[in-house]
């Protein structure tokens, strides 16, 4: 296997722990031990923890090593938050794309946030602002798999509720890319974000009581 695909594996298997809390917060991450488990050599877990630390999820501290970040549910949030404002206000006056939409960017999203930074990201393209759209795409790892019905179930939130919904926003918001209508896309990915920035208020009982 190539190291880029090695690595981007590795980091894959490494988020996943975090996001699982299989990787605890504070906890020091040790690559050698890392490696053995995950039968590769440090360099390919060296390289994969770089996309963590840009994503705030491990933090490299001097003569301590790699640590996992405090991060919060209400920070995978706050990245929602975000994209959302630049849904409805994009920064930057660039010049606009005339892309068409690929409706084969969403294969291989697993969940509705996923499809959601990937039909954004082209929203934003249309409408001039790259780097906005360059920032939403550098969080599409991270909103794809947390989202995930194990990653909700693991921090308390019950992904099951209102899927059906959210999926039926994403359907309008897909529907209104392939047809180049990039208001109504735009107008149908605002309010899946509002539906998935909800989500984390549907905690379950058993991990509330």
């Amino acid at each position: 296997m190539r190291r880029n695909l090695l690595r981007d594996a590795v980091f894959v298997i490494l988020l996943e722990n975090v996001l699982l809390g299989v990787y605890r917060r504070g906890e020091r991450l040790r690559l050698d031990r890392i490696a053995e488990d995950l039968q590769v050599s440090r360099t390919p877990v060296r390289e994969a923890l770089a996309p963590l630390e840009a994503l705030r999820l491990v933090s490299v501290q001097q003569y301590v090593g790699v640590v996992i970040a405090h991060w919060t549910v209400g920070q995978m949030c706050e990245r929602l938050r975000i994209a959302r404002s630049m849904l409805v206000a994009p920064l930057g006056a660039g010049a606009p794309t005339e892309d068409r939409f690929d409706v084969r960017a969403l294969a291989e999203c697993r969940t509705e946030a996923g499809c959601l930074v990937e039909i954004g990201a082209w929203v934003l393209r249309r409408s001039g602002a790259t780097v906005s759209a360059d920032w939403l795409e550098s969080q599409a790892a991270v909103l794809d798999v947390f989202f995930t019905d194990d990653v909700c179930a693991a921090n308390g939130i019950d992904a099951a509720v209102d899927r059906r919904d959210r999926m039926a926003l994403l359907a309008r918001a897909r529907s209104a890319a392939e047809r180049d209508a990039v208001a109504a896309c735009t107008t149908a990915l605002v309010e899946l974000a509002d539906a998935l920035i909800a989500m984390p208020a549907r905690f379950r009982v058993a991990l509330s009581a």
